[in-house]
């Protein structure tokens, strides 16, 4: 049995994350969070993203079919058993990739740099807290990266 705060990750384009506390105990199981990271992803930017990968603990033939629904267009969940993927062969290549760098995300969050692992604090309030600040952290480093290297690439060029 775990102990803590129950959270959704979710990586965008770009390696930013998001990261969704879950308000009640079983809010984000991964059979409902795989479709709710999808209505996050509209309801920040106004339209599905045109991928999407997830493990197992997401997949079924009802999540594939709302996933489609909602205007996905290679919808990536990983298969139990002998099911079939419900995308190409090179597409299922790349939303595999695309997930396993999901689990990187999380690993550098959890880091002592960022503190989402373990944060010094003492309320279930507060522990919501750091865990965004450190996610923000990670997006804020990423973004100032891409900046950099960005004005050095035109400096060169």
């Amino acid at each position: 049995m775990e102990f803590g705060l129950k959270w959704g990750i979710a990586r965008l384009r770009g390696g930013y994350i998001l990261a969704t506390l879950a308000r009640e105990r079983d809010e984000l199981t991964d059979s409902k969070f795989a479709i709710s990271a999808v209505d996050q992803h509209i309801a920040l930017f106004g339209k599905p993203p045109k991928a999407y990968a997830y493990d197992r603990g997401g997949y079924s033939r009802d999540n594939i079919a709302t996933l489609k629904a909602k205007g996905v267009k290679e919808v990536g969940l990983a298969p139990r058993g002998k099911a079939k993927w419900a995308v190409g062969k090179q597409a299922k290549e790349r939303l595999v990739n695309e997930r396993a760098q999901v689990e990187g995300s999380i690993g550098t969050v959890k880091s002592p740099r960022y503190g989402f692992n373990r944060p010094n604090a003492r309320s279930v309030e507060m522990m919501g807290v750091c865990g965004q600040r450190a996610v923000l952290g990670l997006n804020l480093n990423k973004l100032i990266r891409g900046i950099a290297w960005r004005n050095k690439m035109v400096l060169v060029g």
